[in-house]
């Protein structure tokens, strides 16, 4: 059994290895192009240029982890390199060690300069190193301590980001050209009313000026060359014609630029991807992020694309594995029944009842079961009304009387569907061994109808039935995605159908992986079990 058991999860590795190549086939193969569509979307919602502001400081703030149901301290630290004794540190109110999800919790004190070059643009991604290193010397009054052998701006440092910007180098990390910049500011425009903006342009980004004794918004607004509204706006409080005193701080706002969204945006679509390299470097480095269960972040939320699908799990779990029990309470128990009472009136009707349940949609028969249980349709009253839009509801552990009000209907009519199919091939199989030499025999030695079924029948009846149920439950996996949608339940099956409409890529991608990874392991497990199950099998 053992070694049985280490051949097949050997076996795993070139089963997934050939499912993740389907998959990045597939993912290039697909009817229609996800950038377009994208770009499409955003030319839709008028979003081909944009006025742009150079960021020249900021105030750094904690670097945290939101929470989602399933994290333990163990988990966060592991996900963020880091060790639980440095997040208790970092946050007192751990000390029972219960992470509530939604919550944030600190796992730096601070910014990693790495963060802060890729968010703020100071460097490209694959240029991080540069980044990093112009923020040091931009900062050298700034003492920056170590995580994990990396530098990072603690939290309230100001730190300084750039002191200027050429119109090639905002083109630069961008991944543009300063010539598509140029192309939207026109001579005569706001940003250009001269017609002498080149590439090499040199752009003033914020800044905070301390101010002499007697100095107003007014002057400061005309010595720089700004507009006095944009100065007013952000220094919200000062009165622009009111003498300032000696030292105040007052933020300057950087030169607006004019840059296209609709070009950048496919850009960065495209090196998220990945699909502005080979196609050889887009597989190698595909199989290397799913090795490292590495997805690419989202293109809606910027969010990691296994925390959205982590996030959604639970919510499938719970409707799945209630739908589980359904199925097996109607098959099992009916599916015996039935074969015990062959060809009878009881026969009739529960094959009938089968036949109605395989043919009937799930959906369907949730939406007659809402009818009949909420107020308002068959009576008044009503038996109980559904929570729809309970958040609460949608954990057992937040809310278990009002999880069991959501998900019943769902699962009831899922675990039919499921239990259908399951009670026919228990009935068959059940009705092959009863015909068998070695029941006939138990029968003779005058045991009882529950004994003969119970020891000698049903454990060999079960071989074939566990065999559909590993296709059953694959089923209501994929088969649930329409309940979900109906009950508003925000499981993985409502999310995969969102992010397809929104040309989510990267979180669809991270989904069918683990769609393909569950599958696989029900199958190993149902192997498995027909040793438990059989007695006359054996691995060796």
């Amino acid at each position: 059994m053992q070694r049985y058991l280490i051949q097949r999860l050997i076996l795993v590795i070139p089963t997934l290895w050939l499912v993740v190549s389907l998959l990045f086939l597939a993912l290039r193969a697909l009817p229609g192009d996800f950038v377009t569509r994208k770009l499409s979307n955003l030319e839709n919602q008028g979003a081909e240029q944009r006025e742009s502001e150079i960021i020249g400081y900021i105030e750094v703030e904690d670097t945290t982890h939101r929470v989602i149901s399933g994290d333990t301290l163990e988990s966060v630290a592991l996900l963020n390199d880091t060790t639980v004794s440095a997040l208790l540190a970092q946050n007192e109110d751990l000390e029972g060690g219960e992470l509530r999800p939604g919550t944030r919790i600190i796992v730096i004190p601070g910014q990693l300069l790495s963060q802060v070059a890729i968010s703020h643009q100071v460097s490209l991604p694959e240029e991080v190193d540069d980044g990093v290193q112009l923020l040091l010397d931009r900062n050298p009054d700034v003492d920056f301590p170590l995580h994990q052998g990396q530098p990072y701006a603690e939290s309230g440092t100001i730190l300084t980001i750039r002191t200027t910007q050429t119109l090639n180098e905002l083109a630069h990390v961008n991944r543009i050209e300063a010539s598509d910049i140029l192309a939207v500011n026109p001579t005569g425009s706001a940003s250009n009313p001269d017609g002498a903006l080149s590439a090499d342009t040199q752009l003033l980004p914020t800044s905070l000026v301390e101010v002499d004794e007697g100095d107003t918004l007014e002057g400061i607004a005309a010595a720089f060359n700004r507009d006095l509204d944009a100065m007013t706006n952000d220094n919200r409080g000062i009165d622009p014609a009111a003498p300032l005193e000696a030292g105040t701080l007052v933020q300057i706002p950087s030169d607006r630029i004019i840059t296209p969204t609709t070009k950048i945006t496919e850009a960065n679509i495209r090196n998220r991807l990945g699909i502005d390299k080979g196609l050889g470097t887009q597989y190698v480095e595909f199989l290397w992020d799913t090795v490292r269960l590495k997805f690419r972040d989202s293109f809606q939320t910027n969010e990691p694309s296994l925390d959205i699908f982590l996030r959604a799990l639970p919510r499938t779990l719970h409707l799945n594995i209630y739908a589980l029990i359904v199925a097996l309470v109607v098959a099992l128990p009916v599916g015996v029944l039935s074969a015990m009472r062959q060809d009878r009136p009881l026969d009739y009707g529960l094959r009938g009842f089968a036949i109605l349940a395989l043919a009937a949609p799930s959906f369907w028969i949730a939406t007659m079961m809402i009818f009949v249980v909420t107020p308002g349709g068959i009576s008044e009253a009503g038996i109980w009304s559904i929570p729809l839009t309970s958040e609460e509801a949608r954990s057992i552990f937040t809310d278990f009387t009002g999880a069991l009000a959501l998900y019943t209907i769902p699962a009831v009519a899922g675990g039919i569907a499921a239990g259908a199919g399951l009670m026919r091939i228990t009935r068959s199989e059940l009705l092959e061994v009863l015909r068998q030499d070695y029941v006939r025999t138990a029968w003779s030695k005058g045991l009882r109808e529950r004994t003969v079924i119970r020891r000698h029948a049903m454990r060999n009846a079960l071989v074939n039935v566990m065999s559909v149920l590993g296709l059953q439950i694959a089923a209501l996996v994929g088969g649930n995605i329409i309940l979900e949608l109906l009950f508003n339940i925000p499981g993985i099956g409502l999310l995969l159908i969102q992010r397809i409409n929104q040309a989510d890529l990267p979180v669809v991608q991270t989904m069918v992986f683990f769609f393909a990874l569950f599958i696989i392991v029900v199958n190993i497990i149902i192997d498995i079990s027909y040793a438990v199950i059989d007695p006359r099998i054996r691995y060796t």
